[in-house]
C-alpha cells in the first residue's frame, strides 16, 4: 500500500450483505440480546485490488455469543482470500470468556502464502526497488488469563509459534545479504502476562482502561531456531466526552533482546498501530507508538466516524530514539454498527504517514 490505496471495490455491497446476513439466533427470535442461548453472527464477501496482490477475492465472518450470561461475549472472527497471482491467506482470532470472566482465552491463527516487504532494519531505511519477498508461514498465538484478587486483574501464560519459509527472495538486496532469519526458520516461545482491564465494554469501550505487560522467551529449548526475548507494554485509556462521543488514547512499547530474526522484530505500521504505513516498513529491536482517536457512533443510522493521529518510531536501543526520525500518522474512518447490544462494528480506516498511505478494512476498533 506504499503510495497506493487498497481499493475495496464492493464496500457498499459488503455493508448491504452484512445487513442482510446479520442474524440473531435466540429462543425468542424477536430478541436483540446476545444471551446464553443467543448467537449473533454475520458473513461478508469482499473483492479488492492492489498492485502487489492483483485482484483478490475473499470472505469473512464473525460470531458473537456468551458461554454464560454473566460473562463478556466470546468473539470469534475468521477470514480468507485468494488472489489471481496465487497468493492466499487464512486467519482466525478468538477471545473466549468463561466462568463470569474469571477465565479468558485468546487465540490467533494464520496460514498464508503471500508477498511481504523488507526494507532493512532501522528508523531511516530508504525505499528500494526490490522491496518484496515471497513467504509462506504458519502462525499461532495462544494466551490463557486467570482472574486474581480482583475481577479487573488477570495473570496468565502464553505460547507463540511461527514457521516462516522464504520461498523467493525476489532479488531483495537486504535479504540477499547475511540477515538474521534471511533463510526463514521457526520461532517458538513461552511467556507470561499481567493484565488490568477496567473497560466498560470490550468491543467499543467508552470508559476505563486496559493495561498489559507481556513477555515471551524464545529458546531452542522450546523448539525455536533463534534465542531472544520479547517484551510488550500496552496501555490504553477511554474517556466519554458526551453521549456517543469517546476519546481513546494508547501508549505502546515493544522491545527485543538477544538475536531475533528480522520477521520477529517489532514492526511499525499496520491496521492497529501507525495506520498509513506498510506493516514492517520500519522495524528494529525497539518500537514505540502513541496514538489518539476520537470516536462518534450512531451519527447517521448505524454509521459512525472516527478521526485519529499519532507518532511512532523504531530504534536499535532505547536511548537512540531521535526527534528527526519520528514518524507521524493521521486519518479517519467509517464505522457500521453490526450488533448494538455489544457494540460490534465493521470498520474502514484511511491513514496517511510520511509519503505513504493505506486503507484498512476489518472488525472492531483499532485498539
Amino acid at each position: 500500500m506504499n503510495k497506493t490505496f487498497t481499493y475495496y471495490i464492493v464496500l457498499t455491497v459488503i455493508i448491504l450483505s452484512v445487513s442482510e446476513l446479520n442474524a440473531q439466533i435466540t429462543k425468542d427470535s424477536t430478541s436483540n440480546k446476545v444471551g446464553l442461548e443467543g448467537t449473533s453472527w454475520f458473513i461478508f464477501p469482499f473483492i479488492y485490488y492492489t498492485p502487489e496482490t492483483n485482484l483478490a477475492f475473499g470472505a469473512g465472518g464473525n460470531v458473537l455469543f456468551k458461554i454464560d450470561p454473566n460473562s463478556n461475549p466470546t468473539n470469534i472472527t475468521a477470514s480468507g482470500y485468494y488472489t489471481i497471482n496465487d497468493q492466499f491467506s487464512l486467519g482466525a482470532t478468538a477471545d473466549i470468556y468463561s466462568d463470569k470472566n474469571k477465565i479468558l482465552y485468546n487465540l490467533i491463527f494464520n496460514f498464508s502464502n503471500e508477498f511481504d516487504y523488507f526494507y532493512g532494519v532501522g528508523p531511516s531505511t530508504p525505499d528500494i526497488q526490490n522491496n518484496k519477498y515471497l513467504q509462506k508461514n504458519i502462525f499461532f498465538d495462544f494466551k490463557y488469563q486467570l482472574e486474581v484478587f480482583d475481577d479487573r486483574f488477570k495473570i496468565g501464560g502464553a505460547y507463540y509459534y511461527k514457521n516462516m519459509a522464504i520461498l523467493d527472495k525476489m532479488n531483495n538486496p537486504i535479504l540477499i545479504k547475511d540477515t538474521t532469519g534471511g533463510d526463514g526458520g521457526v520461532t517458538s516461545g513461552l511467556g507470561f502476562l499481567v493484565n488490568w482491564d477496567s473497560r466498560d465494554n470490550i468491543l467499543a469501550p467508552s470508559t476505563g482502561g486496559y493495561y498489559q505487560f507481556n513477555v515471551t522467551f524464545y529458546s531452542k529449548v522450546f523448539g525455536s531456531d533463534f534465542d531472544f526475548n520479547q517484551y510488550i507494554f500496552d496501555f490504553r485509556r477511554f474517556l466519554t466526552i458526551t453521549t456517543d462521543h469517546v476519546f481513546a488514547i494508547q501508549a505502546y512499547y515493544q522491545f527485543d533482546t538477544g538475536s531475533p530474526p528480522f520477521f520477529n522484530l517489532p514492526l511499525l505500521g499496520g491496521s492497529s498501530n501507525m495506520r498509513g504505513y506498510i506493516k514492517g516498513r520500519y522495524r528494529d529491536k525497539h518500537y514505540y507508538n502513541l496514538q489518539a482517536e476520537y470516536r462518534i457512533s450512531n451519527l447517521v443510522w448505524k454509521f459512525g466516524v472516527i478521526v485519529f493521529g499519532g507518532v511512532g518510531d523504531v530504534s536499535p536501543e532505547f536511548g537512540e530514539f531521535t526527534i528527526t526520525t519520528i514518524k507521524p500518522t493521521y486519518g479517519f474512518g467509517i464505522r457500521y454498527r453490526l450488533e448494538e447490544l455489544e457494540k460490534l462494528d465493521l470498520k474502514m480506516d484511511i491513514g496517511w504517514g510520511d509519503n505513504s498511505s493505506g486503507i484498512y478494512f476489518g472488525i472492531n476498533q483499532a485498539f
